[in-house]
């Protein structure tokens, strides 16, 4: 899990180089389902700063634009496999 926790923090305080991926005019702009936004709120939970309930479960699922980010992050990170490797800790909880 370490490894995933700190995929998690370069993703959600990178400067969204991965953006460019998904077109302005789309409905994936929407901040909070960008790779970082979803690894920040992926980390609050995993803090204690956010609860872990249906809704977040479901703000967590909201992949289109993370996957895709596939390919495009500038630090070559698969951010859909590392949020699904986050999600699953947090439901073994």
């Amino acid at each position: 899990m370490s490894e995933t926790m700190k995929s998690l923090k370069i993703c959600a305080f990178c400067p969204n180089t991965c953006r460019s991926s998904f077109g302005a005019n789309e409905a994936l702009q929407i901040e909070s389902q960008t790779p970082s936004a979803l690894s920040f709120i992926c980390l609050a939970v995993h803090q204690g700063n956010l609860e872990w309930n249906p809704e977040t479960q479901d703000v967590l699922m909201r992949r289109d634009a993370v996957k895709s980010s596939v390919g495009k992050c500038t630090y070559g990170l698969n951010m859909t496999t590392i949020l699904d490797d986050a999600v699953r800790s947090l439901n073994l909880r």
